[in-house]
């Protein structure tokens, strides 16, 4: 089945492998796996993929090292992208995930940094966003 807009059908097994990595919420290895895909992937997936990319990173950074202003800038960068590709591409709802993302960084913005608000406090916050974290969710 030839690749198109509409279809996961035709998304390469790394890419896939690497979504259900970001939907478990390891994010790292998500990273890493969407990085190794793009190099591999045709122009069509290269955007989503990139997308997917940055976004993992972020909530790598943000869960993992508690990172705050790179973390808002990535997931800025991967909205700008997915804004193109809406309202589904490859067979990922993008609109869900666009807005799911757009959530997510507007309560990342409006939080106070870790030595504002405290180390027990900023843990708190961080515990509370990994769960309202957005899912790579499929159309089909």
């Amino acid at each position: 089945m030839a690749w198109n807009q509409t279809s996961s059908a035709a998304l390469p097994p790394a890419v896939m492998e690497a979504i259900q990595a970001f939907n478990r919420g390891d994010y790292f290895a998500a990273s890493e796996q969407f990085e190794y895909a793009g190099r591999d992937a045709s122009e069509p997936l290269q955007q989503v993929i990139g997308a997917l990319h940055r976004i993992a990173a972020g909530l790598h950074l943000r869960f993992a090292r508690g990172g705050r202003q790179a973390t808002i800038n990535l997931l800025s960068q991967a909205m700008m992208s997915l804004d193109e590709l809406r309202p589904a591409h490859a067979g990922i709802d993008v609109e869900r995930l666009y807005n799911e993302l757009s959530a997510l960084t507007e309560e990342i913005r409006s939080s106070p940094g870790e030595f504002q608000a405290g180390a027990l406090r900023h843990r708190a916050r961080i515990f509370i966003e990994r769960r309202r974290a957005p899912k790579i969710v499929f159309i089909e």
